[in-house]
């Protein structure tokens, strides 16, 4: 499996980002600021991280509603087990297994589940574009940014732009594959000419995607999830405030108060990198761009460098060790959730008072 060329690509981009990291940062300047962090700070960030995990669930399944009413502690470890695997396998591999995982346990088909997993990530990009988008004003009115800083926040916002027409994009054309018949017979009259052996399969797994995107018909449920989503990234910028307190970091501010902006630049810039597919648990891809939103606000790179990890650290190891113990008490590998055949039979799920099986979809 990892011979395979993307999962080569990935781990070439990452080890560029690793690269870049150790270029760009004072490796022994970071080693002394680690030793002196206040470590006492991490056990509250990391529930502050877990409780965004089940705002993550809450979001998930209001976008499953219209398939399959699961009930939100039993998402929760879902949730827990796709970022798991996005921190163990390349490329975000984790969407699939956690599209794999809900199957196994709720009988929702895995497109579908990973239609709504796509419509996730598009939403998470453009909640962390509008903090970005509120950060940078601030920052450029304060000072903080001096004329050097100037052009780097200029080159920031000009890639902001571009990823937000691109985040659009993508998100209308889930919404008319959605709302317009039409794109959906398109695409099944291009399956069509698939070789015969494979074209009902083809099929199936473009009617099943589109079921997926069913949430999306109603504009107001476009209005719910932003809505959503936002919590999600403010309770994760918490957790990265928190940690910002081993380092004393708001004390490089004046007024402390500015350190709030300066956490939002920084939780926009190193998660939309984490979206570009590279190695497990994205090292590297979500160091280097946290360390160039602190360095463009005067917070020296050996800091920075070790405020990143810190914070990487904090939001890979506990969910990882937490996925697997989910995985453990099932009696479940996690290649298993690599399989994807949608014709096996799932395990039936289970039925709680006032929560609808998980197997029941819409048709």
């Amino acid at each position: 499996m990892l011979k395979r060329p993307q999962f080569l690509v990935g781990m070439v981009v990452s080890l560029a980002f690793v690269g870049l990291f150790f270029y760009t940062v004072d490796l022994g300047g970071m080693i002394n600021v680690l030793a002196e962090a206040k470590y006492q700070y991490v056990a509250p960030a990391i529930l502050i991280y877990f409780a965004a995990l089940l705002f993550r669930a809450l979001r998930w399944q209001y976008l499953l509603s219209h398939v399959s009413r699961v009930g939100l502690f039993r998402l929760f470890p879902v949730v827990a087990v796709g970022y798991m695997a996005n921190n163990l396998l390349p490329v975000r591999l984790g969407e699939v297994a956690r599209s794999y995982y809900l199957r196994h346990r709720e009988g929702v088909s895995a497109t579908t589940g990973l239609a709504t997993i796509v419509v996730e990530r598009v939403y998470d990009g453009l909640t962390l574009l509008l903090l970005g988008a509120v950060a940078i004003p601030v920052l450029i009115l304060s000072g903080l940014v001096d004329d050097a800083g100037t052009a780097a926040v200029i080159s920031w916002t000009i890639f902001g732009a571009v990823a937000a027409a691109v985040f659009l994009f993508v998100v209308t054309l889930l919404t008319l594959l959605a709302v317009n018949p039409g794109f959906g017979s398109f695409l099944l009259r291009l399956a069509n000419r698939l070789p015969v052996k494979i074209r009902p399969k083809a099929q199936s797994l473009i009617a099943l995607f589109i079921q997926g995107l069913e949430v999306l018909r109603k504009p107001r449920r476009h209005l719910g999830l932003l809505l959503l989503s936002l919590p999600i990234w403010f309770l994760e910028g918490a957790m990265y405030l928190v940690i910002a307190f081993s380092f004393d970091l708001p004390g490089f501010f004046n007024p402390p108060i500015l350190v709030l902006p300066v956490i939002l630049l920084v939780v926009a810039a190193s998660n939309l990198a984490t979206s570009i597919p590279s190695s497990p648990g994205s090292i590297g891809a979500f160091e280097v761009p946290a360390v160039a939103a602190l360095v463009l606000v005067g917070v020296g790179d050996g800091v920075a460098g070790a405020f990143a990890v810190l914070v990487h650290f904090t939001s890979i190891l506990p969910v990882t060790l937490l996925g697997l113990f989910y995985l453990w008490l099932e009696s479940v590998p996690l290649t298993r959730l690599l399989r994807r055949d949608e014709t096996a039979s799932p395990r039936p799920p289970a039925v709680t008072p006032g929560v609808l099986a998980g197997g029941q979809e819409k048709r």
